[in-house]
């Protein structure tokens, strides 16, 4: 059976003020009326049984992801964060517990997609392709020199839109990531996974044996306690450099969706249509001779005249300026806010 699980533990702190603790990335309304988390299933449930969609995600925001709907019996939840590899794994445990021959897509809450049909078919061609013995991701097309994402070079072709994955590569500077599109071997590393889950039970065992028994624990009694000894281990860690970058057979799909992580506020000028002079506005804004900035009112009315490549976003109770060029270092601007702001 196939089986789907959405990563939901971030906290989204590069789309403060919007973003809180208590209410992060997630559950925000930045592409529809929707939470982007409520998006991410809609798509999801397009090829998956919605019976079998689970959302990983933090105890700490049980009670808001129930009370928009989804079920705490489609929760699995961690104890506190340590990144993708605990969550995948933890989530991996569940499935192989229900199915031992089960599949599993993972895929990010906050990701905007264009064009559901693509994605469904795309995502089916995965589903199809993935044994016992391959880890898969999906690839996006470069369109830019983005220095935000991991890329992912590919190798040997094994079939339609599919290829060996050669390696992966962290966020590179400018330079490099030209260099990358004019290659034309390096795609988008999505952060859109599939695999059967005893693969990749047995892939983190290999390439993070301090987890071994651990997990093994886990398997054969899945409690709170076994659950809390296994967070305890190590250090937070991705399942990229975890495993993917180690791991000896990867393969990587074309994904030949529009798509964009929505990772900071410089997003939305990607999905949404910008006005004359490039500015996307959302809410009650009063916008006179800006150019290319994002304007965003939650709450009450911004005036903003005469801005070049600025960032405005109003809430009720905070308000972020920030020039579009430094709206990667949100999260370290952060660390300097006082605790009643986060």
């Amino acid at each position: 059976m196939n089986y789907a699980v959405i990563m939901a533990g971030g906290r989204g702190e590069r789309f403060w003020p919007l973003s809180r603790r208590e209410k992060p990335k997630q559950f925000l309304q930045l592409v529809s009326k929707d939470p982007l988390v409520l998006e991410t299933i809609k798509r999801l449930e397009k090829i998956i049984d919605k019976e079998r969609i689970y959302v990983v995600t933090t105890d700490s925001l049980k009670k808001r992801f129930i009370d928009i709907g989804i079920p705490e019996e489609k929760l699995i939840l961690e104890p506190f964060g340590m990144n993708t590899l605990y969550a995948i794994t933890l989530s991996a445990i569940v499935i192989y517990l229900m199915d031992s021959e089960g599949s599993m897509i993972t895929v990010p809450s906050d990701h905007f997609v264009g064009d559901v049909k693509k994605f469904a078919n795309v995502i089916d061609k995965g589903l199809s392709a993935v044994n016992d013995d391959t880890l898969v991701t999906f690839g996006i097309k470069p369109t830019r020199p983005e220095t935000g994402y991991g890329y992912i070079e590919i190798g040997e072709k094994l079939e339609d839109n599919i290829y060996n994955v050669k390696r992966f590569t962290e966020k590179p500077n400018l330079k490099k990531a030209a260099e990358f599109i004019k290659s034309g071997t390096f795609f988008w590393n999505s952060g859109i996974f599939l695999w059967k889950v005893k693969k990749i039970i047995n892939e983190v065992k290999t390439y993070q044996p301090h987890l071994v028994k651990a997990i093994d624990n886990l398997i054969k009694n899945f409690n709170k306690e076994n659950i809390m000894a296994f967070y305890s281990i190590g250090q937070p860690i991705s399942i990229d450099y975890g495993v993917m970058e180690r791991s000896k057979n990867v393969a990587m799909i074309v994904a030949d969706f529009s798509w964009d992580d929505i990772g900071t506020w410089t997003s939305l000028e990607r999905i949404f249509d910008k006005d004359a002079r490039g500015n996307v506005a959302k809410g009650d804004v009063l916008n006179i001779n800006n150019n290319n900035c994002i304007l965003f009112s939650q709450d009450g009315v911004i005036l903003a005249e005469g801005l070049n490549d600025y960032i405005i976003v109003h809430t009720e109770d905070a308000t972020l300026v920030l020039p579009k060029a430094r709206a990667q270092d949100l999260r370290r601007f952060l660390k300097e806010v006082m605790e009643k702001y986060l």
